[in-house]
């Protein structure tokens, strides 16, 4: 029950990056068959590995479906992240990056392609669980906003 609550509130108070025009083919049941990229306009983290704002491919890993790879197209910063198929019914209009948001840290949690139902969603790490709980036991809401984020197909 307790972990039911704290993924309820995790999926309340999300950051949404809407990747514009980055280049995955819309069709129903389209899984993440090709690299996203986009440009993210701040720090992130991959699990619990730290990523600088800049621009970076994100994909699945070859034939291992579970496995979504995040690159930085600048530079050989890579992170490995196992996930979990994610239905949704209500198409995306375009390639969508999900981040929580725990005061100034964000969490990359779900990558969905444009068109498609079926989207990734990471498993959650150490880090965001930690940073969830403190602002939880602090009683300090998350924050949330959209922020639109350009990019160009890899």
């Amino acid at each position: 029950m307790k972990h039911q609550i704290a993924r309820i509130l995790l999926q309340v108070s999300f950051l949404a990056v809407v990747a514009t025009g980055v280049g995955v083919e819309g069709a129903h049941g389209q899984s993440l068959s090709t690299r996203v990229r986009a440009e993210i306009p701040f720090d992130f983290l991959v699990g619990d590995k730290k990523f600088p704002a800049g621009e970076y491919s994100i994909g699945l890993s070859g034939s291992d479906d579970a496995l979504l790879r995040v690159s930085r197209v600048h530079g050989n910063l890579t992170a490995f992240r196992l996930t979990s198929e994610n239905l949704n019914l209500a198409r995306k209009g375009s390639d969508t990056l999900v981040f929580h948001q725990y005061g100034d840290q964000y969490f990359l949690s779900e990558v969905w392609p444009a068109g498609g139902t079926d989207g990734r969603t990471l498993l959650e790490s150490r880090g965001e669980r930690a940073a969830h709980e403190a602002m939880a036991k602090n009683k300090i809401a998350t924050q949330s906003r959209t922020v639109a984020v350009t990019g160009g197909a890899q």
